[in-house]
Order: C-alpha cells, then structure tokens, then sequence
C-alpha cells in the first residue's frame, strides 16, 4: 500500500511530507514458558484464542484426530473442562465465521457454567 500511494502522489505532484519510519511490531507476544503448572499457578480456565490459522501444537493431550482438530461433540471435548469453539464446521457451516460462532460460543459457554453437558 505504501508504495502504491507514493506513486499516486508523485504523479499528481502532491507536496507531501516524508513517511514516517516504519515501527517495529510491538503487538506480538512475549515468549511463552514451554510448561504451566495449572494447579499451581491457580489457573482454572484457559481461553486460547488461535486467530484465523489453527494451531494446537502446544495441545499435549490425546484430544487430536488424525488431522489434528480435537475431537469434539459440539464444542465438548472429551478431555474434562476443555471446550473449543470457531472451528468449521464444529456444529454449522456458521460455525467458523464471526457472524455465526456466537451459537456455538453460547452453548460452550453454557457447558462451561455447568448447565449442560
């Protein structure tokens, strides 16, 4: 995009200032510890948000199938207390997408709370 409107004001002789520099990223993350004691860090709930690119290699319990998507029932993994939510087809075609995952997000939710599954 940069470049792109450089050229436009080139072209139309605009007396533009300098860009500035670009910035280093400071959004991404520090670096995580390989391991967290859960019990001993009094950690009782875990939302992992994985962004638009699943990954789950740091998942180090047997809920993965053979093409690594845990196995589920709706959002309910076998595994005691770990839910997953916005993958495709996890109960819909909706279900990957921000205007759709909110049925799924609700029902965990309710699992969760310990209303239902």
């Amino acid at each position: 995009m940069g470049r792109a409107l450089d050229a436009y004001i080139a072209a139309a002789g605009i007396d533009a200032p300098a860009a500035l520099p670009a910035q280093e990223d400071d959004w991404l993350p520090v670096a995580s510890p390989a391991r967290v004691n859960l019990a001993a860090e009094n950690i009782t709930s875990v939302l992992w948000a994985t962004g638009y690119q699943l990954d789950l290699s740091f998942v180090d319990i047997p809920v993965l199938d053979a093409w690594n998507y845990p196995r589920h029932i709706r959002g309910v993994t076998e595994q005691p207390g770990l839910y997953v939510v916005g993958l495709p087809w996890l109960t819909g075609h909706y279900s990957s997408i921000v205007g759709g995952v909110g049925v799924d997000a609700e029902y965990v939710a309710g699992c969760v709370a310990g209303r239902r599954g």
